[in-house]
């Protein structure tokens, strides 16, 4: 009986794995389909193709709306084409999904800065600050731009 319910018990959990790596598989194929949009986009960013690299990270999000690394980075190309509420519409995601971004932080103080936003952008360059990104807070130091 006992050699039995091993046998039993072996088979059972056998399926269970299967089962559950059959449901996570989609999963981690997600993950490097992300990954892979993900990277075109950086590679479209360093070739100056900023219409691309846009497309390849909205690609990258679409297949993981979590992936705070292609917010942040789309984030960056619409900074560099001039694009600053757009920038900030996708530093507000990364730092939705990241609130310990400082990087998002940093670059929304940026964008804020572009637009004249010194308010928003030294609250953005304190916490940035806070997270170990000070570029932000000692630019508008330095610039005699910081506003409480």
């Amino acid at each position: 009986m006992k050699r039995l319910f091993n046998i039993r018990f072996g088979v059972v959990a056998k399926a269970l794995i299967a089962l559950c790596f059959t449901a996570l598989l989609p999963l981690f194929a997600a993950d490097k389909a992300a990954k892979e949009a993900f990277d075109r986009g950086l590679t479209a960013t360093a070739q100056g193709n900023m219409q691309e690299a846009i497309k390849q990270f909205t690609q990258a999000i679409k297949i993981d709306p979590k992936y705070a690394k292609a917010y942040y980075n789309r984030g960056v190309v619409y900074e560099k084409i001039g694009d600053y509420k757009q920038a900030i519409s996708d530093y507000n995601q990364a730092i939705k999904v990241d609130p310990n971004f400082a990087w998002a932080y940093n670059n929304r103080a940026s964008a804020y800065i572009s637009l004249n936003d010194y308010k928003n952008a030294t609250k953005d360059a304190r916490k940035a600050c806070e997270l170990g990104d000070c570029k932000a807070l000692y630019y508008l130091a330095q610039n005699k731009l910081l506003r409480d």
